[in-house]
């Protein structure tokens, strides 16, 4: 036979995949509230659809002092956490509980509430109102390396200091964002001992390391993390692709992956005229960029042709010219031949030297 605990759990973990409601939970607690208590609750919490008010604010509503607004709330929690045994209760201790435990015991304010109440104002109400029932969850104030949170108690700060310091030896000296694998391995080099679920799942609210929308680390002030105008949301976008692409398709990924604001889009002709005018950027063919980085080269073919030669002291087989052309360049074969027979000196069958 099941025993209580367990049914709890089991029922719990059976509703997670359906529809649950925080507010409806609170909504079910309200006979313990009087018509005023609740009134102020649903004002506080943002339970009738509005705005949350301020404990000024309604204080100015009801003709009563912040402070005896904050103790009317302060009752409110007291009388739910008095049902502490009440299976509506445990239920959704062991829901927030338990997305704090899958996250080794720490999530950002944002994440939590985006887990368990999604974009429902109600919903996010309702848990605020509930997580100031709890004495196993606490939230814990913004600091210099981490945003706000909250953690389980009796949380290891001292052991989230330690990853955190860590992590941060393990980027010093890397010159590009890195994958999880890169990063974790230069982790565990620099004397991590913890799991790497426990790794990331700290860094994840951590303010000075963070993820970039393709899954790489590094600084939070990089450009590779958090790219600020339209040339270094480009730059990100061909750095991950590994490949040239045309400046419309870098806009719409700009778009598409996140890195532009929202309600806000990346027009092609903006992106052509930044690229075109920065030297880490080569236009190599038709509205096609790759990065300088690369091996790509600026300039007409005439000009690409004119270093490729002056490189080799004896004249070149148009081949192999052809194939140092297309390294760099994307145009058509019949380009680089009319520019070879108008610009350069034909030796032999097949091959070209600069003039003399």
């Amino acid at each position: 036979m099941k025993s209580t605990d367990e049914t709890i759990i089991g029922d719990a973990g059976k509703s997670a995949g359906e529809s649950f409601s925080f507010f409806a939970a609170l909504s079910s607690f309200s006979d313990l509230f009087s018509p005023r208590t609740k009134d102020i609750v649903w004002a506080r919490f943002a339970l009738s659809g509005n705005d949350a008010k301020t404990l000024e604010e309604i204080g100015k509503s009801y003709g009563i002092t912040r402070e005896r607004v904050r103790q009317i709330l302060a009752g409110a929690f007291s009388a739910v956490k008095q049902k502490r045994e009440d299976p509506r209760f445990r239920e959704i201790a062991l829901r927030i509980e338990s997305a704090l435990r899958e996250k080794s015991g720490i999530l950002s304010v944002a994440e939590l509430f985006s887990m368990l109440a999604g974009d429902s104002k109600k919903e996010h109400g309702a848990l605020a109102f509930f997580l100031e029932c709890l004495k196993s969850v606490k939230e814990e104030k913004e600091t210099a390396r981490r945003g706000r949170v909250f953690v389980a108690a009796g949380f290891p700060f001292e052991e989230w200091d330690a990853v955190h310091a860590i992590a941060q030896k393990a980027l010093v000296g890397a010159d590009h964002a890195l994958d999880e694998d890169a990063f974790f391995a230069r982790a565990k080099k620099a004397g991590l001992t913890a799991s790497r679920k426990v790794f990331f799942d700290y860094l994840a609210v951590s303010s000075t390391i963070r993820k970039n929308a393709f899954g790489r680390w590094g600084s939070a002030d990089s450009s590779e993390i958090k790219p600020r105008g339209t040339r270094e949301k480009a730059y990100l976008i061909l750095k991950m692709n590994g490949a040239p692409l045309h400046f419309k398709e870098i806009a719409r990924r700009i778009d598409e992956s996140g890195l532009q604001k929202s309600g806000r889009a990346t027009h092609p002709q903006t992106v052509h005229n930044e690229l075109i005018k920065d030297k880490k950027f080569v236009l190599i063919g038709r509205g096609l960029y790759a990065l300088s980085e690369w091996g790509y080269k600026r300039g007409t073919v005439r000009e690409v042709l004119q270093e490729i030669l002056k490189t080799n002291a004896s004249p070149m087989r148009r081949d192999d010219i052809l194939a140092e052309v297309f390294r760099i360049r994307q145009v058509k074969r019949s380009t680089v031949i009319i520019n070879l027979n108008a610009f350069f000196e034909k030796v032999g069958k097949d091959e070209y030297t600069m003039k003399h």
